[in-house]
Parts: structure tokens; C-alpha cells; sequence
């Protein structure tokens, strides 16, 4: 029987993976798989040599196909009865996944409901800047939170039992981002509910931000899928302008990464518009330190 299946999709981060699947394989926790998927990197990744685990098991994709179809290659091939996901550019910390793994269990042995998504605290890092962020995500069964934006790292923090893809459905493989958010809206939909481990587990590597026509580009997607009318996944009024003003947010900030402040400044503006604030983010949904 395997326990639990962790999927880390990989795209030309050669480095970087090897330290993911290492920081898995010193989870030492019984009955876990690892999947990795290689979503067309160039060169291909290959397993370590020293890593001697038959639990390892590596997937290609032979082009790129993006973390979202990654993600479902990796679903699909699980034998685990819970999934983690991990990013290639993160890592977990020593010991963080057989706790976080014991409460989900637990849980699912006393309330056997698979609408509950675990989450964990974690760590912004920025090799280059020297930045450093610790967040412990705030447990939410407010569908309107989950229109706000996905304030918990779901991908390298996210605990769920395998069978809840059959009931949310898959990650939406035609988003080149936020596919998280998608995720997580369908599954508020169904009422699902976020619980937390009020603890680290995770370095979370702050990247390069994303080209801004990529995220204009997802955020129109998302917008017209939840927000047109007769659509299957139509929210209230109320969640699509928390919604928007979220996705305004990301392309604000892609835009100031590039240092074009036209565009940032109108996405900013237009995001305060829909939900006046005093912060960048929409509300403070972790405790920082």
C-alpha cells in the first residue's frame, strides 16, 4: 500500500529539483512514492545517480505542457491515497511532512470527508535580495477567501486525498498560471474547507515574475469563467469583484517587475477600485513574522 504520492513537476531546473526530490527523500516517512514529472526540459531530467530509491519514478512529457498538466500527469499516475505536491525551485524542511501527514489522517479517520485540503505554514526566500518572509496561512471555509487569491503556497505545500480530483475535476491545463486559483475556486464551490499546520514546511523560492502578456492573458480566462453569465462556475456578484481585484494584483506586479509603471499603476488603481484597501494584498490572511 503506498501512504502518499508526491508529485513535483519540473521544467529545466536541473539543480533545483535535485534539491526538491532530496528534501523528500529526507522526509524518511514509510510508504511514500515520489513522481516527477519532466515537463520538456531541455536537457532531460534525470534521476540522480545516488539515489537508490525504487520509489522514485520519473514521467516525461516530450514538449512543455505547463504546471497544470504536469500536476494531472502526476494525479494520474499516483498509487498514494494522499497527494502532496512540491515545486522544483522549493523545498520541504526536515521532518514537516509526517506531522502535517498524521493530522491528515486523523482527520480523515474521524470525519472521513474528502473537501478538506491541508495547508502549512512557510518561508519566502530570495537567494539574490536576501529576503526573508515566514507565513502561517489562516484555515478558511469562506468561498469569498478563496476569490481573494490562493494566500497558502498550494504548490509546495498542499496535503489532499487523491479521490477529491474526481470530484473537483483536474487542474485546467489551458491556464499557463494561477491554475492554483482556478483549482481552489471550484473547489469552494463544493464547500470545500482549508485546514492548516500552524507550522514551517517549506522554502518558497521567490522567482523571476512571469511575462505580464501571459498573465493578462490568464487572468481574461479566469475572469470570463467565473464571471460570465450562464457560466457552469458563475459566482456571485460579490466574489467575482474580490475576483478581479485579486487578478488585478497579479498583473500589477507582473507589470512593476518589469519596471513598466503605466500599465502597473492603471491594474493597481483599477484593483483598489473594487476592493478599497490600504494594502497591496486584498486582506491578511497569514500571520507574518
Amino acid at each position: 500500500m503506498t501512504r502518499l504520492s508526491t508529485v513535483i513537476p519540473v521544467f529545466n531546473r536541473r539543480t533545483l529539483a535535485d534539491r526538491a526530490l532530496r528534501s523528500v527523500l529526507e522526509q524518511h516517512v514509510e510508504d511514500v512514492e515520489i513522481i516527477i514529472i519532466d515537463d520538456g526540459s531541455q536537457p532531460p531530467f534525470e534521476i540522480p545517480s545516488d539515489v537508490q530509491s525504487s520509489n522514485v519514478r520519473l514521467i516525461r512529457h516530450p514538449v512543455n505542457q505547463g504546471a497544470a498538466a504536469a500536476r494531472n500527469t502526476g494525479i494520474e499516475a499516483a498509487r498514494g491515497d494522499w497527494i502532496a505536491f512540491l515545486d522544483s525551485d522549493d523545498y520541504w524542511l526536515p521532518h514537516t511532512l509526517l506531522p502535517r501527514l498524521e493530522i491528515a489522517e486523523r482527520d480523515f479517520a474521524a470525519e472521513p470527508s474528502i473537501l478538506v485540503a491541508y495547508a502549512a505554514g512557510f518561508i519566502l526566500y530570495s537567494e539574490g535580495k536576501g529576503r526573508r518572509e515566514v507565513r502561517v496561512p489562516r484555515a478558511s471555509d469562506n468561498p469569498l477567501d478563496f476569490a481573494s487569491g490562493c494566500w497558502f503556497s498550494p504548490g509546495s505545500t498542499l496535503l489532499l486525498r487523491k479521490e477529491i480530483f474526481r470530484h473537483i475535476g483536474p487542474f485546467d491545463p489551458t491556464l499557463r498560471r494561477l491554475e492554483d486559483l482556478d483549482w481552489f475556486l471550484r473547489f469552494a464551490q463544493a464547500r470545500g474547507r482549508l485546514a492548516t499546520w500552524p507550522n514551517t514546511a517549506a522554502m518558497i523560492e521567490l522567482g523571476p515574475r512571469p511575462d505580464p502578456a501571459v498573465v493578462e492573458n490568464t487572468t481574461r480566462q479566469i475572469a470570463a469563467k467565473y464571471a460570465s453569465a450562464g457560466s457552469p462556475h458563475q459566482l456571485p456578484a460579490s466574489h467575482v469583484r474580490r475576483l478581479k481585484a485579486y487578478l488585478d494584483v497579479e498583473c500589477a506586479s507582473a507589470f512593476a517587475a518589469r519596471r513598466r509603471w503605466v500599465p502597473t499603476v492603471y491594474y493597481m488603481v483599477r484593483s483598489l477600485a473594487r476592493v478599497p484597501r490600504t494594502s497591496l494584498h486584498l486582506e491578511q490572511f497569514w500571520d507574518a513574522s
